[in-house]
């Protein structure tokens, strides 16, 4: 073992540690009794503060400018619950309630899923999403419902923490592929497309220049991946929008899905084409978030990147705080 992977391993142990004892604490309690202490905790981080909570007060000022500062506060305190939610679900999903979990997820539209393969010249779909609500329960609901999926992910730097997401996702025999996000995911986006198997992106995160156009979300132009919808405008692949929405404040879930969205073909014009699909997938994200603000991941960084000039549509610079720092060092050698 070389030094370098030597440190890798400690290091990864090391950053996994938390998740270990939180997963102990919480996988085996009762459901509902683990979704409350998830919520205070996740409460009690948006009162510690810290720069995940600047961050998501500065994107509900940009996407709420009419609410006031009270009604925004109130709204990052119970979004910053939902992600205790979400975390305790990730711990429930390893332990004894993990059925019953899954049991408490429903589909609706399942309609426009079927529409969706039969308009696809494979059977294949490719299902947009976000990180919003219980997104990697969805995952493994629809995974043990049956549903062959390949998921296209950022993936994480720590592999103990990439093993356990894809455990909880796929469960025992569940038919699930995770594809790292990149010019390698290519070929197998599109073998999954020919297979027939359902192609789940998140298409809610900043883009780099290069890899994105930029498009209108919350009033603001944000630069968007456009990789997915070139694959679905040459291919012909049917884009369905997919949001898990939990009931109440319990560990109930409903998946609804949406009709397929029409794109625009490529044309005389294919820049504009794709500029104008990729906004329609963003439009699909923001009406989601709009319905259930309290449901989306409001601590990424989503208008980190701007373009040149404020062509069309807003002259918004950077809005976020530097990274530098000496946690921000601590977190990179953890990974």
């Amino acid at each position: 073992m070389t030094p370098q992977s030597s440190r890798g391993s400690w290091a990864d142990a090391l950053g996994f540690l938390p998740v270990r004892i939180l997963r102990a604490v919480l996988r085996d309690l009762p459901p509902q009794t683990a979704l409350r202490l998830g919520a205070a905790c996740g409460r009690w981080a948006a009162g510690m503060g810290g720069s995940g909570v600047e961050v998501a007060r500065i994107n509900l000022a940009l996407a709420f400018p009419e609410l006031s500062e009270r009604e925004r506060g109130r709204l990052l305190f119970e979004s910053y619950a939902n992600v205790g939610r979400v975390v305790a679900e990730l711990a429930l999903l390893q332990g004894r309630h993990r059925e019953k979990l899954l049991e408490g997820v429903r589909i609706e539209g399942q309609e426009y899923l079927a529409a969706a393969e039969a308009a696809s010249p494979t059977g294949g779909v490719m299902v947009v999403t976000a990180h919003f609500g219980s997104w990697d329960l969805c995952a493994a609901a629809l995974t043990a419902q049956g549903h062959a999926l390949t998921v296209v992910q950022r993936g994480f730097r720590n592999p103990e923490l990439q093993a356990m997401f894809s455990r909880l996702r796929r469960g025992e025999a569940g038919d699930l592929l995770e594809l790292k996000m990149g010019p390698r995911a290519v070929t197998g986006v599109l073998r999954s497309l020919r297979q027939g198997r359902k192609l789940v992106v998140l298409a809610d995160q900043n883009a780099k220049t290069e890899e994105g156009v930029f498009v209108p979300f919350f009033g603001h132009l944000a630069c968007t991946r456009f990789a997915p919808a070139v694959v679905a405008m040459r291919r012909g692949i049917p884009v369905l929008p997919a949001f898990v929405y939990r009931e109440g404040e319990s560990p109930r879930h409903v998946v609804r899905l949406a009709p397929h969205l029409e794109l625009e073909p490529p044309g005389s014009d294919p820049e504009k084409a794709l500029t104008a699909n990729v906004a329609n997938i963003t439009h699909s994200i923001e009406e989601a978030v709009r319905r259930a603000p309290d449901h989306w991941l409001w601590l990424h960084r989503r208008w980190r990147t701007r373009p040149d000039t404020g062509e069309g549509l807003d002259t918004l610079a950077n809005p976020y705080p530097s990274r530098r720092g000496r946690l921000r060092r601590i977190r990179r050698i953890l990974r």
